[in-house]
């Protein structure tokens, strides 16, 4: 038995493809798109469930199953236009694949892109030296016209056994489009070309039959739905591992210290750009950036990286109560080993302290000859606020932007070269702290 799709508009078919839905295609149907013969549909659930035959000649067969009509019991009675698919108007599908990206000038603009390039490798060829129909004063064919000719050449030509004549230079132009036709193209672009002057009520129709007489899903499947979600997680395993972090300093020098100590990895990572975005800060704000973005629906796979402090470990808590996507993920920068005993100011006085969980910015991350003041003694950390969630105080290196300016001037340095020497350490806990937290699904 044959498991392909089809894709017509009106009665021409424009595309086929074999064993599994078109996950890409199906972005273009909603679920209440999904058409079906209901008798034919479910007589080949039957079959693909190994239930019985049903006696056509047992007068109380259509009592047991009234939904059954005996006109119906033969698979090929029932029109291959009328089985199982989805099928939409060319307005609505121009509609959804613009809302996606997908627009007839992006398409026509690729592909004469694609011809320029391969013309200043090969030379002009046939269809270049041919005149551009209707052009006053006559000039040659150029490359946007060979995508625009092209495509209305794809759709004029017809089925096969209509053998629609074509023009010497629509030939030519057609021959060019195979290369997009044949090769991994999103397939979705292509359609909203053909369907750029196709009349807006015409029909837009997927053939799933094959594939459900195949077996490849059943009738009461969602298969547009299901072919969202698998992009969804194609997306999230693809696409660039978003990471929020508390403020516009540390989306500033993470990407720059990653690329420095791991420029293998360092590309697949892309922090929020609080230059850009203006929002503010905080592990408030992380929070609900990563709520938001999980409402939104947003696919790639997003990291809330917290300061590894006592709001952090607050926000972690407060995460946990919270039904995240499996992409999504929350942590706190990794623990430092000169920070279990650091020097710390409260209303005590004076104390070197355990400052893990409680007082780890990422100032702290670049080695403690950045932590150096004035003095060349440690900048202290101020205990301030307490938190009663997690019962500890809340810590903040003193003097800041101090820090900070010391901190640029060291990635300044190792990007001029400097080597990267021990200090780099906690940086490459992070690295490996946010590839640990993209590989957990």
């Amino acid at each position: 038995m044959s498991s392909r799709w089809h894709l017509f508009l009106e009665d021409l078919q424009i595309f086929e493809g074999r064993w599994d839905a078109p996950a890409r295609l199906m972005t273009v149907f909603q679920e209440e798109d999904k058409y079906m013969h209901r008798n034919w549909a479910m007589m080949v659930d039957r079959d693909n469930a190994g239930l019985p035959d049903i006696d056509i000649d047992d007068p109380e067969t259509y009592r047991n199953y009234p939904d059954i009509d005996p006109e119906d019991y033969k698979y090929e009675s029932v029109d291959t236009s009328e089985r199982f698919g989805y099928k939409t108007t060319v307005e609505t599908a121009v509609t959804r694949l613009n809302l996606m990206g997908f627009t007839a000038e992006r398409c026509r603009r690729e592909m004469a892109a694609c011809f320029r390039d391969l013309r200043e490798w090969d030379g002009p060829d046939d269809a270049h030296e041919q005149i551009a129909p209707g052009s006053n004063p006559a000039r040659n064919v150029t490359d946007d016209d060979i995508a625009e000719i092209g495509l209305q050449a794809y759709l004029k030509r017809g089925p096969a056994w209509m053998e629609t004549k074509l023009s010497e230079l629509e030939k030519l132009c057609l021959d060019k489009l195979e290369f997009f036709f044949e090769g991994d193209l999103d397939r979705r672009l292509l359609i909203v070309g053909l369907l750029e002057h196709q009349d807006p009520q015409a029909t837009l129709r997927l053939d799933l039959s094959d594939l459900l007489s195949g077996g490849a899903f059943k009738r009461t499947d969602q298969i547009s739905t299901q072919a969202l979600q698998d992009l969804r997680e194609e997306t999230a395993s693809t696409g660039p591992i978003i990471v929020l972090t508390e403020g516009k300093f540390d989306s500033r020098v993470l990407p720059r210290a990653l690329k420095l100590v791991r420029p293998d990895i360092a590309g697949y990572f892309e922090f929020l750009d609080f230059d850009t975005t203006r929002p503010q800060g905080g592990t408030d704000k992380v929070v609900a950036n990563l709520k938001s973005f999980a409402a939104a629906g947003v696919m790639n796979r997003v990291i809330g990286l917290f300061d590894n402090d006592t709001a952090g470990r607050e926000a972690i808590k407060q995460i946990a109560g919270i039904a995240l996507p499996n992409h999504y993920s929350a942590c706190l920068l990794p623990d430092l080993e000169y920070a279990r005993s650091y020097p710390t100011l409260g209303p005590s006085g004076e104390a070197d302290d355990n400052i893990n969980g409680r007082a780890c910015s990422l100032e702290f991350y670049f080695g403690l000859n950045s932590l150096q003041g004035p003095k060349d003694v440690p900048v202290p950390v101020q205990w301030k606020a307490y938190k009663e969630s997690v019962q500890d105080y809340q810590g903040e290196l003193t003097n800041k932007q101090y820090v900070q300016a010391r901190i640029d001037a060291l990635l300044t340095a190792a990007e001029a070269g400097d080597p990267l020497d021990e200090s780099w350490e906690p940086i490459r806990l992070i690295a490996q702290t946010l590839i640990d937290r993209a590989q957990t699904r």
